[in-house]
C-alpha cells in the first residue's frame, strides 16, 4: 500500500514538473521568436524600403501588431486561462501571417516560423490542458 501511494505521489510531481516546463516553453516562444524577434524583422524590414504597396503595408501593420501583441501576451499566459485562449487566436493569426509571407512574397522563413508556430501550440496545448484539469 506504501508503495502505491509513494508512486502516485511521485506521477503527480512529474506532470507537475513537466506542465510547468511546457508553460514556460509557451511562454518563451510567444516571447520570444514570435514576439520581440519578429516583431524587429518586420520593423527592419519595414523601414529598409521593402514595403510599397498598400499590400505590403497591411502586412507589415499586421505582423507589427501580432508580434507586439505575443511579447506582450507571453508575460500572462503561464498564469492566465483566458491569455492562454487569446494565444490561440494569436497561434492562428501566426499561422495565417506565416503562409502569406511564404507563399505570396516566397519567403522561406516562413518554414521556420511555420515549425516555431506548431511546437508553441504542441506546448501551449500541453500545458492549458494539465492546468485545466
Amino acid at each position: 500500500m506504501m508503495m502505491q501511494h509513494h508512486e502516485a505521489a511521485f506521477s503527480t510531481t512529474t506532470t507537475q514538473g513537466s506542465a510547468r516546463i511546457a508553460g514556460r516553453a509557451a511562454q518563451f516562444l510567444l516571447g520570444i521568436p514570435l514576439g520581440l524577434f519578429q516583431l524587429a524583422a518586420v520593423l527592419g524590414f519595414t523601414f529598409t524600403g521593402a514595403v510599397v504597396t498598400r499590400g505590403d503595408w497591411f502586412v507589415a501593420i499586421w505582423g507589427m501588431v501580432m508580434s507586439a501583441s505575443c511579447a506582450a501576451l507571453a508575460l500572462r499566459v503561464y498564469r492566465s486561462a483566458s491569455a492562454r485562449r487569446v494565444a490561440f487566436a494569436l497561434l492562428a493569426a501566426q499561422g495565417i501571417f506565416t503562409s502569406v509571407k511564404y507563399f505570396l512574397y516566397h519567403e522561406s522563413a516562413g518554414l521556420v516560423f511555420a515549425a516555431i508556430i506548431a511546437v508553441t501550440l504542441a506546448v501551449l496545448v500541453a500545458y492549458h490542458r494539465s492546468v485545466s484539469a
